[in-house]
């Protein structure tokens, strides 16, 4: 009887233990309208596609949340829709004009939109959105119609600079309201804990203010982000800003970029390097972008692997000139000097084999083997490679 007992229980019990995860209604967009105008609820519009891998990794890691479940699920109507499935939600998609995903939409009762937010991010944050589209204040499209109004008031140009971070259109507004936000705020009122988080975050073009701003006061941050994280972002605007000078074959942004290097960045001459390796990755110069990097590498770039293992990626997938690929196969020794891994021995041993030069190429395909072998992963590369080099040699 107590065995019985306890089998019904662990039966009855199992539901309760179970991760639901979001609520998705299994209706028609005409239908989910309908029961949100019954129960009062707002909408959430959670726009996917199957192959998008930031949906599938907020689908396994936020929406089966407790804390997001219950918050989602009692607040609001939740329907989600596929932008690949060439019907309903492809139309949804674009009668709503959204261009990227994953995108979290929300919506009044009667399908007006409040709210919108993308990416992969936090529970916590995406539970933030949800109460973000909850206030008038802090929402998205009221804001956008106070702003279009007339209404430059800090708060607003503040929440709303926010808001627009994930605001996937063409024409997004967020560089003018952030600069006109900035505006409002005093030299003293700029360096405030909250300003400093605002700026940090903005993630705007080299020219903006609040980017000028950061690469110009850039021991203000490190107190609250560390020196580590400043020098991380600095860097990218920095070295993004080069490439696409290279692409454009802007030498006065070039000129603009190194001023600031030399006045602002305590490492300056690693800064000037980096510059350069961008600029011609940007112009697709692959010969001087891989001898800049190499150069870089011999010098004050002995230890950042990372730089020249991208520069490996792009000479193997794209060089042509033997020089450069030769240029790659020693960058990329260097890289396993430093980090010896199976992804690096197969870019290795691709560019040996661009070059004809089959031994090595073989020697580091069969090392990179090994090591997927030894680890339980993926070789499917380095077998690939094995067999190319193996049977050109019969």
């Amino acid at each position: 009887m107590k065995r019985t007992l306890y089998l019904l229980l662990l039966i009855l019990g199992a539901p309760a233990c179970r991760a639901q995860g979001i609520d998705f209604v299994a209706t028609s967009w005409e239908e989910t309208l309908r029961n949100a105008e019954k129960s009062g609820k707002p909408i959430f519009l959670y726009v996917r596609a199957t192959s998008c891998r930031y949906c599938r990794q907020m689908e396994k890691e936020a929406f089966p949340n407790p804390e997001v479940t219950g918050y989602y699920n009692g607040n609001f109507i939740n329907c989600k829709i596929d932008v690949e499935d060439g019907g309903a939600g492809e139309a949804l998609a674009k009668k709503y004009g959204i261009k990227g995903f994953p995108t979290y939409l929300f919506l009044t009762k009667d399908g007006q939109k409040l709210h919108q937010s993308s990416g992969a991010k936090p529970a916590a944050d995406f539970i933030r959105d949800g109460r973000n589209a909850s206030d008038p204040n802090t929402a998205l499209f009221p804001m956008l119609a106070r702003y279009e109004q007339g209404d430059k008031s800090p708060e607003l140009l503040f929440h709303l600079s926010n808001a627009l971070s994930y605001y996937t259109v063409d024409a997004n507004p967020k560089e003018k309201v952030t600069e006109e936000y900035l505006a409002t705020q005093s030299a003293d009122e700029l360096g405030s804990e909250r300003n400093l988080r605002f700026i940090f975050a903005a993630d705007l073009g080299f020219k903006s203010p609040a980017t000028l701003y950061l690469l110009q006061n850039q021991q203000k941050f490190v107190g609250l982000f560390g020196k580590a994280d400043v020098e991380k972002a600095t860097q990218r605007i920095m070295t993004r800003t080069a490439n696409i000078a290279g692409r454009t074959n802007d030498l006065i942004l070039m000129s603009e970029l190194r001023k600031v290097a030399v006045d602002h960045f305590a490492d300056s001459m690693k800064t000037l390097s980096l510059l350069q390796i961008y600029f011609y990755g940007g112009r697709r110069d692959w010969l001087n972008y891989g001898r800049s990097t190499l150069q870089y590498g011999n010098t004050i770039g002995t230890t950042d692997w990372q730089t020249m293992y991208e520069t490996g990626i792009y000479l193997k997938t794209f060089a042509k000139d033997p020089e450069a690929l030769k240029t790659g196969v020693e960058i990329m020794a260097k890289v396993l000097d430093l980090n010896k891994n199976y992804e690096h021995l197969c870019i290795y041993a691709q560019l040996q084999k661009k070059l004809g030069n089959k031994e090595p190429a073989l020697k580091a395909a069969e090392e990179a083997l090994k090591i997927s072998a030894d680890q339980g992963e993926d070789g499917s590369d380095a077998r690939e490679l094995i067999t190319e080099l193996t049977a050109t040699n019969r």
